[in-house]
């Protein structure tokens, strides 16, 4: 099953780039460049083209979530009107959800230390499960909006796809811990 999953985590990135760099209204450097590290980072935890740690890729699309939030607030204050982009802003979440999937997943296939909470890094007996939760309903409120992005609205076809390769990219990593 777990091969199946990278796989569909693979294409689902690959699908989000295609998406992405189709569209003028939304393509910006921060969503052409997020997209293609979630690509980076599906296709290296599948297949370990690069060889980064689980941990090194969460702190990565974290951080560029961090760097995508700033340019957008930069953006903002330079233009006449505030408008926030609720797809770049569900972009930029969509980073932070993965990121906490991929350090779920990794403290969930295990580390250096002997026990799951070790392993993670979470020394709380109940910490293991408290991420498990946050991590979880993070994603289902991610695939949530996406769907209510698409279905309410008025949303390029690059549009859709993005938000629905991100869902599916989303839901598949949901599954990889339990898999």
């Amino acid at each position: 099953m777990i091969p199946a999953l990278h796989l569909i985590m693979i294409v689902a990135a690959a699908s989000s780039l295609c998406c992405v760099l189709g569209n003028r209204r939304t393509r910006s450097v921060t969503a052409v460049g997020g997209t293609v590290l979630m690509a980076a980072a599906m296709a290296d935890l599948a297949l370990g083209v690069v060889g980064l740690a689980p941990l090194l890729w969460t702190l990565i699309l974290a951080g560029w979530a961090l760097v995508a939030a700033g340019a957008a607030r930069w953006r903002q204050g330079r233009a006449a009107v505030v408008h926030v982009d609720a797809l770049h802003l569900l972009h930029q979440l969509g980073l932070v959800v993965v990121a906490g999937q991929i350090a779920l997943c990794s403290a969930m296939a295990g580390g250096a230390g002997s026990s799951t909470g070790a392993r993670a890094g979470l020394t709380h007996p109940h910490a293991m499960t408290v991420f498990v939760a946050v991590v979880c309903v993070a994603g289902a409120l991610f695939v949530l909006a996406a769907a209510v992005m698409v279905l309410a609205g008025q949303r390029s076809r690059p549009e859709r796809g993005n938000l629905l390769s991100m869902s599916v990219m989303t839901a598949a990593m949901a599954l990889m811990p339990f898999g």
